[in-house]
């Protein structure tokens, strides 16, 4: 009945609200910073991109602490919506600021995590007003909406692809519509949209388990954590196997965290394509990943479902692709070219001022690189950790997984914060084909291990 599926479908539609915008934002981040100030660098974006990250991590905690002192999530969603909202406004005035524009920039790209940072209370949300019998349900169409939201923002983008650069003026001399500023007006919206319908129609759950909740002791105190600790370690758990799984979770994790970062530096300076075409590329991209990994998601969800595909076998089979990707993508000499000359007009092709390696690394077509990193964001790095998750599960059981799953997730949050500036550091001071090196040699490590303990994780399969 409506009664019953009010409050998850108002979830469901601010999940989707709140993915919308950073799925669209992304793909211009890089080529508008280096647009509108010439002393961005790619270990700059690097940093920006991982205190993007720490942002959402630390806010993330934050926001679940507030919300269980007070048992309420509207007023942490409300919150968070507005610091969202500020960060989108200050976005807008960044040409106002005369030098070091990237400094504003990267403040509201923290603003963005921070905000962000409320995304995982939906998810307890979902939990706490939904039965046992259309929870699954609930989930299933909370997930829709964002592969939905992931989808409609590279969308979005492209339809913002034929205005020029600085585009018409909104409130002169400053503030521009144009391929760089038009997603944030549409993040703008969809934010005001998110907190008219959070202060409307977002209620909390007043149950009994709610109130129970508030008079316990508090979960997140020290002693409520060590007390958890302690009977963790009195548990019979295979705690080689979950280090191993943490440890896994990482290597996954490690090309989507570099890549990110230095896709749009190594567009510019190896491909020399200009801000407007990374943009485009990178939406049509996104728009195939995102179908794949719907197509791909539930056509693998069923197979395991039934038997047919083992989650060992397929973490491997994830992890070889990723191998196979950097191997091919490697400048060989009898396939490569040198790279192009910087110009200083289109700020587009490696600038020997920024990198030493312009005259001594090779670039090969850019066709095996954008098919390559498809594949992989498609395919490879959603199986690998939809086994990781399955197995991680079943080795911890039917315990409390509460502070056995926040240590899975924290494994996946450091390497998204160290991934990007590890990966912009090393792209500017050595080129991609070593970070293809290194990368692939992590990998492959992994998948060594994985294979070493292969008899023993069979239980978990």
């Amino acid at each position: 009945s409506w009664a019953e599926w009010k409050r998850p479908i108002v979830a469901i539609v601010l999940t989707f609200l709140c993915n919308v915008e950073s799925s669209m934002l992304a793909m211009g981040e890089w080529p508008y910073m280096s647009t509108i100030d010439e002393e961005a660098t790619a270990s700059f974006f690097g940093y920006a991109t991982a205190a993007n990250k720490a942002g959402h991590v630390l806010f993330a905690f934050i926001f679940a602490v507030w919300a269980h002192k007070i048992s309420s999530i509207k007023f942490p969603m409300l919150v968070g919506r507005c610091v969202t909202l500020i960060a989108c406004v200050m976005y807008f005035f960044v040409e106002f600021i005369p030098s070091n524009r990237r400094w504003w920039m990267l403040f509201c790209y923290l603003l963005f995590g921070v905000g962000f940072g409320t995304s995982p209370l939906l998810r307890s949300y979902v939990a706490r007003t939904t039965t046992e019998e259309n929870r699954s349900t609930a989930y299933a169409l909370q997930n829709g909406a964002m592969v939905l939201s992931v989808i409609v923002g590279p969308i979005a983008q492209l339809s913002f692809a034929g205005l020029p650069y600085p585009g018409a003026f909104v409130i002169p001399p400053n503030i521009k519509l144009n391929i760089y500023t038009a997603p944030i007006w549409f993040a703008c919206v969809t934010n005001v949209i998110a907190i008219v319908v959070t202060i409307i129609w977002l209620q909390d759950p007043q149950d009994e388990a709610v109130q129970e909740m508030s008079t316990d002791k508090p979960t997140f105190s020290i002693a409520a954590i060590k007390e958890r600790l302690a009977r963790l370690r009195t548990l019979n758990l295979p705690w080689p196997l979950i280090g191993l799984v943490l440890f896994e979770k990482m290597v996954s994790g490690l090309f989507n965290s570099t890549m990110p970062a230095i896709a749009g530096p190594l567009l510019t300076a190896m491909f020399a394509l200009p801000g407007q075409s990374i943009v485009l590329l990178m939406g049509i991209a996104q728009i195939l990943v995102s179908d794949w990994i719907h197509s791909w998601g539930g056509s693998s969800k069923s197979a395991t479902h039934n038997h047919r595909v083992s989650c060992r076998v397929l973490f491997v089979f994830s992890n070889l692709v990723v191998i196979a990707s950097y191997v091919i993508t490697f400048p060989y000499p009898f396939v490569s070219s040198p790279l192009q000359p910087y110009n200083a007009t289109t700020r587009t092709g490696c600038n020997p001022l920024e990198y030493s390696w312009c005259d001594s690394q090779m670039v090969m077509s850019i066709y095996p690189f954008i098919i390559a990193l498809t594949i992989c964001s498609s395919f490879a790095l959603p199986s690998a950790a939809m086994s990781l998750d399955t197995i991680y599960s079943k080795m911890i059981g039917n315990i409390d997984q509460n502070v056995m799953q926040s240590a899975f997730v924290i494994a996946d949050d450091i390497i998204q914060i160290v991934g990007p500036i590890y990966g912009s550091a090393v792209f500017t001071a050595i080129g991609i084909n070593y970070i293809n090196i290194i990368n692939g040699i992590v990998y492959i490590a992994g998948t060594v291990l994985w294979l070493a303990a292969w008899r023993w994780l069979k239980p978990y399969n």
